[in-house]
């Protein structure tokens, strides 16, 4: 297995962690359960997202700035950089196939009643794109190279989304879109040797606002599951969770 980044993008580590089995909380909180037919809970959290001042943070290691950020601030902009938190919890026998973290950015004057100042901008959004090399073929998904049933239920998903590059196989694993717009998301793809599991971990975007403005976000979480077992795989195939409605909505302040 190989990961490669594009340019200007960076590494994306799945860190396993076990779920605590504390109480189920409704959506629109900070977590959310996809519960199949027969009741497996897959747990979805977004935690208080990291964030804080990008040009305080470039001064602190260089006593310049790049020159395109220093012409932003002199005409007159903040630059803010937000971390999400998203943990991925499958229940036994079943997988997050896939999951699309967006953030609509909202920004508001801190002097006049939190009026509207217009549209908050992406900079920057990383990673930009991070590959999975494929070490199966086109037809892995119908091969027995693939032990596991979990594996080969990935490998058939995936299998949709094989690209060729220079006469090898990749998968998009992560996919950051949104520059220069008010909504930034990452789409998240599990492949046959690595599920999505645990904590996600580097993704950041830097956001550009009116200085002195108020930043804040609308995070919505979409994930597809699949599961193992023969009823429950049935079933939640065809009654299940549908696909594309939002698991979880939050509003986090993404400034002090």
């Amino acid at each position: 297995m190989t990961s490669v980044e594009e340019p200007g993008s960076t590494i994306i580590e799945l860190a396993p962690i076990t779920a605590d089995g504390g109480p189920v909380k409704a959506p629109g909180e900070d977590q959310s359960d996809l519960t199949t037919v027969l009741g497996k809970r897959n747990r979805v959290r977004l935690g208080a997202p990291r964030y804080g001042d990008y040009v305080a943070e470039l001064l602190s290691e260089s006593s310049t700035l790049p020159r395109e950020i220093e012409q932003l601030v002199h005409q007159g902009y903040d630059l803010h950089r937000v971390r999400p938190s998203l943990t991925l919890l499958p229940d036994r026998d079943c997988v997050f196939v896939a999951a699309e973290l967006s953030l609509e950015l909202l920004a508001a004057d801190r002097t006049d009643g939190g009026n509207d100042v217009g549209p908050p901008i992406a900079y920057e959004v990383r990673p930009t794109v991070v590959l999975h090399e494929m070490p199966y073929s086109r037809t892995f998904a119908k091969s027995h190279e693939v032990s596991s049933d979990i594996g080969k239920l990935l490998a058939k998903v995936t299998a949709e989304n094989v690209e060729e590059r220079n006469g090898v196989s990749y998968v998009q694993r992560v996919t950051g879109h949104g520059v220069n717009h008010s909504e930034v998301g990452w789409r998240l793809l599990a492949t046959p040797d690595q599920e999505l599991l645990g904590d996600v971990l580097g993704l950041e975007a830097i956001v550009q606002i009116p200085a002195g403005a108020r930043l804040s976000g609308q995070f919505r979480i979409t994930a597809d599951i699949a599961v193992r077992t023969g009823l429950d795989k049935w079933l939640t195939r065809h009654f299940g969770p549908r696909r594309g409605t939002p698991v979880l909505e939050v509003v986090y302040p993404l400034s002090d």
